[in-house]
């Protein structure tokens, strides 16, 4: 395949992407067909199996590459020469902007990787991790004290994550609060209150 050809199959494979991740988002994988698919993209469904041999595929590639981009722009602010706290910022800033610049594509990651085959899902779930660990290991940066337990490590990222995943279920970027100054104020909240908790409940 030619370079030219190369590239032109790749843009007609991001505009189906771009055109079906609305549409499922909208009506759930289980609803939502692959002649739905190939409506919303102006062309048939044949021609749509060319580029997806099947609806999971087309799940697949929209959940990774969204997922993927997320994970390697997390890890460059990680590993950034910069204070925790400061890497922590960007962190959720970047999390918060990018999940709301792509909200389909986040609510697809929420609800609909349950039908992805396991060796799909299995991929999926890696990243997720690779993720979490790394939103452990700045907190353990923040703060060694509290997180010397390795059982405490796990638990503080993950009510992160689920607070800043979940969110997007009613979250819209067009409302009365921009998705900077909302990773702010979550960043501000939870770093105060992660700095000030006790090592031990009364």
């Amino acid at each position: 395949m030619t370079r030219v050809r190369a590239d032109d199959y790749e843009a007609k494979k991001k505009t189906i992407l771009n055109k079906a991740a609305p549409l499922i988002a909208r009506k759930g994988f289980d609803v939502a067909t692959m002649m739905d698919v190939a409506k919303a993209c102006g062309t048939s469904k044949s021609h749509l199996y060319h580029y997806f041999p099947c609806k999971e595929d087309l799940l697949y590639a929209i959940v990774n590459e969204y997922i993927a981009r997320q994970l390697a722009e997390l890890t460059r602010i990680v590993g950034l020469p910069l204070p925790a706290e400061e890497r922590f910022s960007q962190f959720i800033d970047t999390f918060v902007q990018g999940a709301a610049r792509s909200r389909d594509e986040h609510l697809m990651l929420m609800n609909d990787i349950k039908f992805l085959p396991k060796p799909q899902l299995d991929q999926i779930r890696r990243m997720e991790v690779d993720m979490t660990e790394l939103m452990e290991n700045l907190l353990c940066e923040i703060n060694p004290e509290l997180m010397a337990e390795e059982r405490m490590q796990k638990p503080y990222a993950l009510l992160l994550f689920g607070m800043m995943i979940w969110m997007f279920s009613w979250y819209r970027r067009a409302g009365p609060i921009a998705p900077r100054e909302l990773a702010q104020r979550i960043s501000l909240l939870f770093i105060h209150g992660f700095k000030a908790l006790p090592l031990e409940s009364d």
